[in-house]
């Protein structure tokens, strides 16, 4: 994913609890627990891990998520990602190598 348009960035070492709301793109790499609410899209970086519920438009997971996913447009899971707890988007990439241990809600309007 290019980082064009990057608007925030939390570093690996660093570790935020709370309620997070955004437009563009964010990327994590460090630890985030709380609630995201997004019209944009949410990287979740290597050495990223995020435990939270998350209302977004489009997830990418190169680290570990822990939670309540629901995506507007999709979720892409790369190598690294590691996937807990519940999905819901229209579209889904899971690469080879990915580890999801998820029930998984498919459909166009991303809902079930």
């Amino acid at each position: 994913m290019s980082e064009e348009g990057l608007q925030s960035f939390l570093d690996s070492g660093t570790s935020f609890e709370g309620k997070v709301a955004f437009s563009g793109v964010v990327r994590i790499d460090g630890h985030f627990r709380g609630e995201v609410s997004a019209d944009g899209t949410l990287v979740i970086g290597e050495t990223g891990t995020v435990e939270a519920d998350l209302e977004l438009s489009t997830l990418i997971i190169h680290g570990t998520y822990r939670g309540k996913v629901r995506a507007k447009e999709r979720i892409e899971i790369a190598p690294t990602g590691v996937v807990e707890g519940s999905v819901t988007t229209p579209r889904l990439t899971i690469a080879e190598g990915a580890s999801i241990d998820a029930a998984v809600h498919m459909g166009e309007s991303g809902s079930s």
